[in-house]
């Protein structure tokens, strides 16, 4: 999905506490090509035994990952209407050791293209908030999706972080997300795309971003990236200048526990951002009186705000000799009233992984949502009803997912259930039940 406004692994230094690091802790399947905006992109793991062409770039710093990825929705019932659907991207990436590769440690480069490709349930079909396939959008062709170089220094304790890659990346992310297909899950709030310029996977904008380990577990990062909605658009994403007429600045406290064999990990973020990029305000014209009744056109407001909590935390060793993880998670987000779209966003769920000895790295979860539409813009709508004008009037949309996720060497076979309350917002129509499948091969 992209991000929308009113709908690869180079190891140099010590980690810094990143979303890599945690998905590993937290004992989340791997999925080694950057579908999510992951910081890195993994590498498929080299057989010592028979070292080819590929290990012999591993050993001079060069690691490669190439990915396909399906996902295949179907509507049961409920929504505007059934029908099916399906998207898929391929993914190529190549992530540079600088140490190993020129001797200048610390450094890494990363260069991810991908191409997407295919049909969205949700306009298609549900008219839901929440697209049933979040690997749909982000320009239906060919594009690179990251180009950065990061720099650590003081012993990998500050990282600095420039060029092409989308802010979800470092900001906002939970490693478990991606196991879910529903986009209000994968892995960042979607209402962060809804409500400003942060953009997600693979929707890049350029930027610079500041990390800096406090203490033991601690670390604080910054940054800054351009708002160019174009680079959503198709055919868009070779379109490499830069476009600063307004900029996203998030900030982000991250704390990281649990690490060492046999703890139980931990991940917890606090963050806001700003976005400078003047918008329309979703109920009033310049005199403060419902714009859609007024005939005034919207007030404009003059930046956006958006600030979230979340939290990721392994409860209990599970499965026979206590090999797998059951945790719990959860977010909550809360954006500017004037501008927002969708100021209020609640999401929490459960997942586990080790649970079935026969197949250690099986995994599933379960996920609920609720999302908010902004009380303002459901007050305009309730104007025009009172002055007599048909319109549908928005509250709020809550959904649900379950899933199993099995894994076959490198490929990845994940049926969901979806099930969708309040479909768009409104009453117009029925809850809907939603099937999919998502197939992921790493090579």
């Amino acid at each position: 999905m992209i991000d929308a406004a009113p709908p690869p692994t180079v190891q140099v230094a010590p980690p810094a506490p990143d979303a890599a690091a945690i998905a590993t802790a937290l004992s989340v399947a791997r999925t080694p090509p950057d579908t999510t905006g992951s910081a890195t992109v993994p590498a498929a793991q080299p057989d010592a035994h028979t070292p080819g062409w590929r290990q012999k770039l591993r050993n001079k710093g060069v690691d490669l990952t190439f990915a396909y990825q399906s996902e295949s929705a179907s509507a049961f019932t409920g929504g505007a209407r059934d029908g099916s659907a399906y998207t898929q991207q391929l993914l190529a990436s190549v992530a540079v050791d600088t140490g190993k590769a020129f001797g200048f440690k610390g450094g890494k480069f990363i260069f991810t293209v991908v191409e997407r490709k295919g049909v969205d349930l949700t306009a298609t079909r549900l008219g839901n908030l929440f697209e049933v396939q979040e690997l749909y959008g982000g320009g239906q062709d060919v594009r690179p999706a990251n180009i950065t170089y990061e720099q650590e220094f003081n012993g990998g304790k500050t990282a600095i972080k420039i060029g092409m890659y989308n802010s979800g990346a470092d900001f906002a992310t939970l490693p478990s997300g991606c196991n879910f297909q529903n986009f209000a899950f994968c892995p960042r709030p979607t209402t962060l795309f809804y409500n400003s310029g942060f953009s997600g996977f693979p929707v890049p904008r350029w930027g610079l971003r500041v990390r800096q380990n406090i203490t033991k577990g601690w670390s604080l990062s910054a940054a800054i990236f351009e708002v160019n909605p174009e680079r959503a658009q198709s055919f868009h994403g070779w379109d490499l200048a830069p476009k600063f007429h307004s900029a996203v600045i998030p900030v982000e406290l991250q704390w990281k526990g649990g690490i060492k064999p046999g703890q139980l990990p931990a991940l917890f973020r606090i963050g806001g951002l700003i976005d400078t990029t003047n918008k329309p305000d979703v109920y009033a014209d310049a005199k403060g009186n419902n714009y859609s009744l007024s005939g005034l056109a919207p007030a404009t407001r003059q930046e956006r705000w958006s600030a979230w909590v979340m939290g990721e935390k392994g409860v209990a060793h599970i499965g026979k000799g206590g090999g797998g993880v059951l945790s719990l998670f959860g977010t909550f987000t809360a954006s500017d009233l004037h501008t927002a779209r969708v100021p209020y966003f609640v999401s929490g769920g459960v997942v586990a992984k080790g649970f079935w000895t026969a197949r250690p790295k099986d995994m599933a979860g379960i996920g609920v949502v609720y999302a908010r539409i902004n009380p303002r813009t459901t007050d305009r709508q309730l104007g025009l009803l009172e002055a007599g004008k048909a319109t549908s009037v928005q509250t709020y949309e809550a959904s649900g997912e379950i899933y199993y996720s099995a894994q076959f060497g490198p490929l990845t076979v994940r049926p969901n259930l979806q099930y969708i309350n309040h479909v768009g917002g409104t009453n117009l129509y029925a809850d809907a039940v939603v099937g999919g499948m998502t197939l992921k091969l790493v090579v």
